[in-house]
């Protein structure tokens, strides 16, 4: 090509457009680079007319036959077709072509546009165009143009031009006296055009332009002379290429590369430069700082005593071997610092390579791992400890392959039976199971493989003494990250005790008097105990089991009874009263307890206790009665009850109270209104009584004068304690005597002493009443309060019936409930006559632990035994010493239920003790005694628990004290208590009285105590 041709090809490849050129006869001769990239073809491919191929089947004989029409008429014209784009899909494109004519007016070549119409066919209002104008072509062009005359006058915009401005064609005319070129760059500008005008050639410059917005964008602006056919400029074409993007990425670079320079001197790294031939060219701050050397005296580094001696050698071999190859290098050496401690590194270089691939440097990365390396050490030593531990701890741990078979076992695991490691391997360790379970236990195993899931089982397993133990086998398995199951890891626990235990317990719920029994969610009776066949009326369990539990209950109670056992069986607990009636007819009343139980098949279905309480019944009645009596007897013995809740300001008066103070029992009572009443010489008593009863002072003791309206006294003593039913609430029971007559005559001081003690008997009464009720919610006060209400409710004006009866059922409610603690107490507080045996003591715990595990699991506590070998039996009722052992593992787990933030720990140690006895510990890690530490923890009812009743401590250690031992508690020098007590060693002795629970009152507190009387 001419000179001026390859000028107009760079003009055409810089245009959005496509623009192409055919030879006189209509043959394809050149294509503008946007026309090659938009069908995907070359220059030689497209003039060997591959272009044809892009064309539109329907439409490539019209656009040829066209074009020879346009060729032969040798005018302009144009053209459309569809045209197949690089990624298969057609567009519209629109062909226009004009002859380029010679002096002569021959035809020397057709240049032609080629413009995507696709979109425009689609409007309407382009879809008929038949001519492309210079306007057209310039909006076409996707980046703002500015056509310009010869002279340099604004001719033309395209709307992208019109729209980044915001202003008028007009308005832009004058752009060189305008902000719309920054004023710093407005000269630069205006300068490069009139050069580019002056010697007729493109110029290149680069400015800031004002957006519509105010924003100044940089702009590459590139100006190319529009020539006609006679090489004379006629127009400037101006492309406005937005590069502010550009500018800020290269801002950005140089931005990079200075804090790329700062980031190597601050990284906490060393970083080095090498030459290709491996001499230091440059190092950051930090390695400088490490060796204490000065650059040039580590430009030849393999001479500067800087490498470990041991390492020199190797890695030079490495360095120099990546250098002769090209490869990356990471090596681990030993370097000396300035201070001449070696340090572990790990060494990384990386070649950069120029545009020819040739090495230009290696960039050398130094890491300490120092710490990483003696971490490694560590965890190696660590992996050794861990494999003693896993040979040394006290349970058979094992692991197998995917297929089952074993392929390790702990040196305990081998130790107890009796095998070595290449014995057990594989299945050789099938040889200590029993006979009789190995089918079971190779059926489980299978079935566990299998699944792939965790798994357990129950078999016999042979000691090394030949002795066969229960054992439960647990596996688990170990998988990748794809999940599949890569080796199985299990332990062999012992539960040989654990179903001794199981048997023990069964033995237990067989012989207690209650009946227990399960009850299938139809009603059906699965099991029950001699308990409950007696209750029953049969002779045997047997007998009970497969009876409708329905048809025991009467008629009348029946349906209610279905629904107790209705959400019991959906997963709440429950109690409830009811009749009974055996197959014998007998009828009894009775109460169950009763908690929702999994069975094996997952149903769930009712454990009950159910309890004969026909004499408490009984004994009810007979309360109710002596309440009547006690209304009376407060009448006869001139004494008054009452009530008061503080926070209530609610008092509440017996009628006997009122006539002792000669107020009209329809009067509320109220504090200004006893006032009234006082002596005024014994108002700073009754000042104190209310100071004491508001910080809650447990009892309160006061004799008072009252002056009557007659102006008559009487003396008054008033007794008052503290009940506690709700928590944060303080209520006050209490009585009141008129001891005027005590007072008045002297002569019948006897009598007076009579009666005071009579009023300390009562008191007595009273204050253990009132401790008892603060166990069961004082349903006894609530009796006399609410049998109270009821009566000022029927004598009020007119009678509030719905109130009293309210009244009168919560008072058959409490009845209930103190009847049901009487029966307690009168099974606890009898005499039994025990059978004293030896008992090993060891056992004992063993089995107590075993029976608790699932509670102690639950609770998420670990427990450790420490059992001495070789003590002696002790003298003692074994269910006795259980009992005891079991209130100190339960208050153990209790005092650890709020902690968090260490493990659960609770350890169990035997011992000899002083004086031929042997000593049980139980020691915690939960949170202590509390402020009052151990001065009250063995008081009657005395418990930090809020749903403890406070008696468990104090049955122990009378029981501990009726066999001559002695139960005491410490605190742990960390967290924590232990309990401890010791019992004599047996002596021989066969038949001892055992003790009964007493109450006793001391120190005038009504503090209640439980002591040992020996008969």
């Amino acid at each position: 090509m001419a000179t001026g041709d390859i000028d107009l090809g760079r003009v055409f490849d810089a245009l959005s457009i496509m623009v192409w050129m055919a030879l006189p006869d209509g043959q394809i001769d050149f294509v503008n680079r946007c026309w090659s990239e938009f069908i995907g073809l070359g220059l030689e491919d497209i003039r060997a007319s591959k272009w044809q191929a892009f064309v539109h089947p329907e439409d490539l004989e019209r656009l040829l036959e066209r074009w020879r029409l346009i060729v032969a008429s040798g005018t302009a014209g144009e053209m459309e077709a569809r045209v197949g784009r690089f990624d298969g899909q057609y567009h519209w494109i629109n062909f226009q072509c004009n002859p380029i004519r010679g002096t002569a007016g021959d035809i020397l070549k057709w240049c032609g546009v080629a413009t995507d119409v696709e979109d425009a066919r689609r409007a309407e209002e382009k879809l008929r165009r038949r001519r492309l104008d210079l306007q057209t072509i310039i909006d076409s062009i996707p980046i703002p143009v500015a056509v310009t005359t010869p002279s340099g006058e604004v001719e033309g915009l395209n709307q992208l031009t019109l729209d980044y401005f915001g202003r008028t064609l007009d308005e832009l005319k004058g752009w060189k006296s305008s902000d719309v070129v920054h004023p710093d760059d407005l000269e630069r500008t205006v300068a490069a055009q009139l050069e580019a005008h002056r010697t007729s050639t493109p110029y290149n410059v680069e400015s800031r332009h004002r957006r519509a917005d105010n924003v100044y964008r940089w702009y590459n602006v590139l100006g190319l002379p529009l020539r006609d056919s006679q090489g004379e400029i006629v127009r400037w074409l101006h492309l406005l290429i937005d590069i502010d993007d550009r500018r800020r990425a290269e801002d950005a670079l140089r931005e990079s590369e200075r804090n790329s320079k700062l980031i190597v001197n601050t990284i906490s790294a060393g970083f080095c430069v090498l030459s290709p031939a491996g001499e230091v060219e440059a190092l950051n701050d930090q390695l400088l700082e490490y060796f204490g050397k000065s650059k040039k005296k580590l430009k030849h580094w393999q001479n500067a005593d800087v490498v470990h001696p041991d390492d020199r050698q190797r890695i030079t071999q490495t360095i120099e071997h990546s250098f002769a190859t090209g490869d990356p290098f990471d090596t681990e050496q030993r370097l000396r610092g300035k201070d001449g401690v070696y340090r572990w590194f790990r060494v990384r270089g990386l070649p950069i390579r120029d545009t020819d691939n040739r090495i230009v440097r290696w960039y050398v990365l130094h890491i300490d791992i120092d710490e990483k390396k003696r971490a490694e050490q560590a965890v190696a030593t660590s992996e050794r400890n861990l494999k003693a531990i896993v040979d040394t701890i006290p349970v058979l741990a094992w692991s197998a392959r995917p297929d089952g078979s074993a392929e390790f076992f702990n040196q305990h695991y081998l130790d107890y039976i009796g095998l070595s490691d290449e014995q057990a391997q594989g299945w050789g360790w099938a040889a200590t199971v029993h006979p009789d379970d190995m089918p079971g236990l190779a059926g489980t195993w299978q079935a566990i493989l299998a699944a792939g899931a965790p798994g357990e089982a129950e078999a016999r397993l042979r000691r090394h003494d030949g002795e066969y133990r229960l054992f439960l086998f647990r596996a688990n398995p170990l998988r990748d990250e794809h999940g599949t199951v890569v080796k199985w890891h299990g332990v062999n626990i012992d539960i040989e005790d654990r179903r001794r235990s199981e048997e023990s317990f069964r033995t237990i719920v067989e012989t207690t008097p209650e009946c227990v029994k399960v009850v299938a969610r139809d009603g059906t009776v699965l099991r029950t105990n001699q308990a409950g066949a007696i209750m029953a009326g049969v002779p045997s369990p047997d007998v009970v089991v497969g009876h409708n539990f329905f048809d025991f209950v009467v008629p009348e109670h029946r349906d209610q009874y279905r629904l107790f056992h209705e959400r019991v069986c959906d997963g709440q607990k429950g109690f409830l009263e009811f009749d009974l009636v055996s197959l014998q007819g007998v009828l009894r009343h009775v109460e169950t307890h009763a908690a929702p139980m999994l069975g094996s098949d997952g149903s769930v279905m009712q454990l009950g206790v159910t309890r004969d309480i026909t004499e408490r019944k009984k004994a009810e009645e007979r309360l109710r009665r002596s309440q009547a009596f006690l209304a009376e007897g407060q009448q006869l013995a001139r004494m008054g009850n009452f009530s008061w809740c503080i926070s209530a300001g609610e008092i509440v008066w017996s009628e006997q109270l009122y006539r002792i103070f000669a107020f009209d029992s329809k009067d509320p009572v109220t504090m200004e209104l006893v006032a009234s009443r006082l002596h005024p010489e014994d108002l700073p008593l009754m000042a104190d009584f209310l100071e004491r009863a508001q910080y809650g002072a447990h009892d309160l003791d006061y004799q008072l004068r009252i002056l009557m309206p007659d102006r008559s006294v009487k003396y008054l003593h008033l007794i008052a304690h503290l009940a506690r039913d709700h928590p944060g609430r303080l209520e006050y029971t209490g009585a009141v005597m008129d001891i005027t007559q005590r007072r008045l005559a002297e002569e019948a001081l006897s009598k007076a002493q009579s009666e005071l003690a009579h009023v300390t008997r009562v008191t007595s009464l009273g204050v253990l009443t009132a401790s008892i009720a603060h166990e069961i919610n004082q349903p006894l006060s609530g009796i006399v309060t609410n049998a109270s209400t009821c009566l000022r409710m029927l004598s009020a004006a007119p009678p509030n019936i719905a109130m009293a009866q309210e009244t009168a059922r919560r008072t058959v409610r409490d009845g209930n409930r103190a009847a049901e603690m009487i029966a307690r107490l009168r099974s606890l507080f009898s005499k039994k006559t025990v059978e004293i045996e030896p008992v090993d003591l060891n056992e004992v715990a063993r089995e107590v632990i075993a029976l608790a595990k699932n509670d102690l699991q639950r609770d998420k506590v670990v427990v450790h035994t420490e059992l001495a070998n070789g003590i002696r039996p002790v003298g003692g009722d074994r269910v006795q010493l259980q009992q005891v052992i079991m209130n100190l593992l339960r208050n153990a787990s209790d005092a650890m239920a709020s902690v968090v933030d260490r493990p659960r720990r609770l350890l169990v140690r035997t011992e000899p003790a002083d004086n031929d006895q042997v000593k049980l510990m139980v020691q915690d890690a939960g949170v202590g005694f509390g402020p009052e530490g151990t001065t009250r923890l063995f008081e009657t009812f005395y418990t930090t628990k809020s749903d403890g009743m406070g008696i468990g401590l104090s049955i122990s250690r009378s029981i501990v004290e009726s066999l001559g031992g002695r139960l005491w508690a410490e605190a742990n020098a960390g967290p924590g208590a232990t309990f401890s007590f010791s019992i004599p060693e047996y002596s021989g002795d066969g038949v001892q009285d055992n003790f009964a629970i007493l109450p006793s009152v001391r120190n005038g507190r009504g503090s209640m105590e439980l002591r040992a009387s020996h008969h």
